[in-house]
């Protein structure tokens, strides 16, 4: 063949391809985000009947139930899309335990389309998300996360699909929180991270070239970066989100007081003027997203609904508090008409589970408790003292709750684990989270989780040295001046003196020094110096006196704090314990705070 009929073929191929004829589509979505190794229910406090009542929601089989239910519900030729936006992995002992290989099963019983990257399944590094990938029968896409050919991941992802539907091609692009990925996780150095909205644009403009208008998003890179990438691109229609683990919903959530953060769908204008419209269905197997969707022939949004659901248990204690606040459990009509209020609305679906999901669900669940009981390391040397009668330093115990230090190094160790990039200065942990001493001996998973059974997250904050000393007054204070003395502060990589009382100025801190983590001495802190602080998500959010870390907008990284215990007496099989606190405190031996 004719250089010149080849060229002739090529043109007319991509004239076709261009201008494809292109017809309206019904389409409905359902997702989920951010599921973390949550196989199981989770209990959420929200109002029923004006009243704040504890129900028990979710489950992994029994949301598989609802999404079967729905598709049994449609036409076999009206079958929704289902997709996962990210960090399926990560953030219980089923993680921890089985390496993805559960998380795996259960999101191949859910078969799901497609699935996206999330920045926690690179925390066990490109061998640990390997292990996830080789189990997953899932279609992966991300687009700006790019190994290269000799990275153990290559090939094991697309940056897009395009997905027929009724004749019609929908195009799906992948997406991964970029800037996470690489500061707070563990991807190899042979594996390229780009800008979002540089990719996601490159990949439209393909599938533009390919004849596709319909383009959703299946993006990991939250509501903030998400909808940046929505107003500085041109073609996308929709974004499934995941990452901020926020709930979009609607007036009949908001009745029942559940966390709203923005509407479902929410509505935002693209470079071109045109809408495109995100949800996020919140976290774990809390809720399923689902949307149905009318595009026109030019492929944009001409109406949009959606419907998200929350199954409930009816096993349920329903637990509240009485005009005293004394818990008590509703029985009778009082729970006859907690049910009925429930089963009388759209978002919320009585829970049961599919049968095949609860197979798997109930092997891991089984192995999970036998493999509880395993050995995670040893502790030898001394007890180091926690728990409520050690939580301020005292006559008896000078030093105060050295179990507290060592909860904040583990925290610290944990940020410190994903490299160079993550660049943590230090911990600052409340006593009050430490309910016991920490005893010398072998440790094993259900330790972790009995010693920190609140399911705590690790949050990140950018804090100027000035503002460190403000949280560490504040918190010395609310302990020793009348609210929780389980405020009282410990930290890792960080030191501090203070006093009982304040001083004419008013403040009770003498000294705070700060490790050097390269050369391992202590210095100054400096207060206009800006530090990487990790913590807890309950103090974080300014709970415990510490107003100020609620003022800054940290990030969680919905890393477990028991989860940082296990990896870090995994890393140090037998470890010394601790035999100082990392806080000198000059208290009153004659007028001693007391433990409250």
């Amino acid at each position: 063949m004719k250089k010149s009929s080849l060229i002739l073929i090529t043109i007319l191929a991509t004239t076709f391809q261009s201008y494809a004829k292109n017809y309206p589509l019904n389409l409905s979505i359902v997702h989920m985000n951010d599921t973390h190794s949550h196989f199981e229910p989770e209990t959420v406090k929200f109002t029923i009947n004006g009243k704040p009542t504890s129900v028990k929601i979710g489950g992994f089989p029994e949301v598989i139930h609802e999404l079967n239910e729905y598709r049994k519900s449609l036409p076999k030729n009206r079958q929704p899309l289902v997709l996962h936006a990210g960090d399926a992995l990560n953030g219980t002992l089923y993680y921890t335990l089985f390496k993805g290989v559960s998380d795996a099963k259960m999101i191949n019983a859910a078969k799901f389309d497609y699935l996206t990257l999330g920045n926690h399944e690179f925390d066990s590094g490109d061998k640990g998300l390997k292990i996830f990938l080789d189990n997953l029968k899932v279609p992966v896409l991300s687009s700006n996360i790019i190994p290269n050919k000799k990275s153990i991941l290559y090939g094991y992802w697309k940056p897009y699909a395009i997905k027929k539907i009724r004749g019609e091609k929908v195009g799906i692009i992948g997406l991964e929180f970029a800037e996470k990925t690489r500061e707070s996780s563990s991807p190899g150095k042979d594996i390229k991270i780009i800008d979002e909205v540089q990719a996601v644009q490159k990949y439209i403009n393909i599938l533009k070239k390919k004849g596709v208008n319909k383009i959703i998003l299946l993006s990991h890179a939250g509501v903030k970066g998400n909808t940046r990438v929505a107003k500085n691109t041109k073609g996308l229609d929709v974004i499934i989100s995941g990452d901020s683990h926020f709930l979009f919903g609607n007036d009949e959530m908001r009745k029942f007081k559940l966390p709203v953060i923005s509407e479902y769908p929410t509505k935002v204008m693209s470079l071109s003027n045109e809408p495109v419209y995100i949800v996020e269905g919140w976290e774990y197997t809390k809720l399923l997203g689902r949307l149905d969707i009318k595009f026109s022939k030019s492929g944009i949004v001409k109406s949009i609904k959606g419907n998200p659901v929350i199954v409930y248990h009816e096993d349920s204690s329903f637990e509240r508090k009485d005009e005293n606040g004394k818990k008590y459990t509703p029985k009778g009509k009082e729970r006859e008409e907690i049910l009925e209020t429930l089963k009388n609305t759209k978002t919320f679906k009585l829970a049961k589970p599919d049968k095949k999901a609860k197979k798997i669900f109930d092997k891991y669940y089984k192995l999970k408790k036998q493999l509880g009981d395993q050995v995670i390391g040893e502790l030898t040397g001394d007890v180091m003292p926690g728990g409520s009668e050690h939580r301020i330093p005292h006559k008896n115990n000078p030093k105060g709750s050295i179990a507290t230090r060592f909860v904040a190094e583990t925290m610290l160790t944990q940020m410190r684990s994903f490299g160079e990039n993550s660049k943590v200065d230090f911990a600052i942990q409340n006593s009050g989270g430490v309910r016991q001493n920490i005893n010398t001996g072998k440790w094993t998973y259900n330790d972790a989780y009995n010693l920190l059974p609140f399911g705590n997250t690790l949050y990140l904050l950018n804090m100027k040295g000035s503002q460190v000393k403000n949280v560490i007054e504040e918190a010395l204070d609310y302990g020793l001046g009348g609210g929780s003395t389980g405020s009282f502060p410990y930290g890792a990589g960080l030191r501090y003196e203070a006093n009982q009382y304040k001083d004419k100025n008013g403040k009770r801190i003498v000294k705070i020094e700060v490790e050097n983590a390269k050369t391992g001495k202590f210095e100054d802190l400096q207060d206009d110096k800006d530090y990487v602080v990790v913590t807890n998500g309950y103090i974080a959010k300014g709970k415990d006196g510490y107003k100020t870390f609620g003022k800054i907008q940290g990030k969680d990284t919905f890393i477990p704090d028991a989860q940082s215990f296990i990896k870090f007496l995994q890393m140090h099989k037998n470890f010394k314990t601790y035999t100082d606190s990392n806080v000198i405190f000059h208290f009153d031996e004659n007028n001693e705070v007391k433990t409250k």
